[in-house]
């Protein structure tokens, strides 16, 4: 007689299936957390400056966030620890020069963040009412956004190039 899978098996789960399902739970919280910040207590005024909101849930939204954020990082330094435990000597893999694209991508990651970090603007901005003028933070956010719209561009190209065929023509000739 053959035993029913529980939801909880993940030992004998295929990673497409734990990821398919995290993904189904993280898309509840977040649609749940958004619905009751908007329609539970959203238009509460800010108790020391009453012509703005104070949203009662945004304390909880804002934690969420930054839990999400960690667990990215805490994936991300797992994959790179992982990746480099298990990593080959060969440079060049199935044809493909994995060796030169991992240290391109880092190249191409600090090189904007840095040439991005040095054109951002520092000119001040009014939040809220009031000047913000912390020269750093101004470049900060600069450089992550422009670094982002950046890194965005190239993924999109690299996909249309590879979705073309542009490179296995050539290699052909």
């Amino acid at each position: 007689m053959k035993q029913k899978k529980s939801l909880t098996d993940w030992k004998h789960m295929k990673a497409e299936q734990i990821s398919t399902r995290i993904l189904y739970v993280l898309v509840g919280v977040t649609t749940v957390l958004f619905v009751l910040f908007y329609l539970v207590g959203y238009d509460m005024p800010f108790m020391y400056e009453p012509e703005y909101n104070a949203p009662l849930f945004t304390d909880v939204l804002l934690s969420f966030m930054y839990l999400m954020v960690a667990a990215a990082v805490a994936v991300a330094v797992f994959a790179v620890v992982r990746g480099y435990r298990r990593r080959t000597t060969q440079k060049v893999v199935n044809g493909i020069p994995a060796w030169r694209i991992a240290w391109g991508t880092v190249g191409l990651l600090v090189g904007l963040l840095v040439l991005t970090f040095l054109l951002g603007s520092s000119s001040p901005l009014t939040v809220n009412g009031k000047p913000f003028a912390d020269v750093f933070w101004l470049k900060t956010t600069d450089m992550f956004i422009y670094t982002t719209l950046i890194l965005m561009l190239v993924a999109t190209v690299a996909v249309c190039l590879s979705m073309s065929g542009l490179s296995r023509r050539k290699k052909q000739q």
